[in-house]
């Protein structure tokens, strides 16, 4: 089992024993089910996140920003062209969806089906 197997494993046990405990303090089940849901969206929106960091949707750009920063030079200097081949391959480079990523997609998919278990 790997790392973020265990954390997502962990997370969604602490979750259910946070459930059992809000049931036995006299907290209704749609307001349990409510709280595993949020908690589930968030859960996906921190792995979405983290997918999105590692897609290079800023790659090219840095050139950009420089060049706004010299106004009194009106062309570019003739080493500092675009590497139109390395941002393309950087672009197209197939997606990555690292460890914490996976655990937030994992963790927030199980809290948002308890979530609707409990709610109905």
């Amino acid at each position: 089992m790997n790392s973020w197997q265990k954390w997502a494993t962990g997370t969604v046990a602490a979750g259910l024993l946070v459930a059992l405990v809000m049931k036995l303090l006299g907290q209704p089940l749609m307001v349990i089910g409510n709280l595993l849901f949020l908690v589930g969206l968030a859960l996906i929106v921190f792995g979405a996140i983290c997918v999105l960091l590692k897609g290079h949707l800023f790659t090219g750009w840095r050139h950009l920003f420089r060049r706004h920063k010299r106004a009194d030079k009106k062309d570019l200097m003739p080493g500092e062209k675009v590497e139109v081949h390395h941002v393309a391959s950087a672009k197209n480079a197939p997606i990555v969806v690292n460890a914490p990523a996976r655990f937030g997609l994992i963790s927030g998919a199980c809290y948002l089906v308890l979530g609707i278990v409990f709610t109905l």
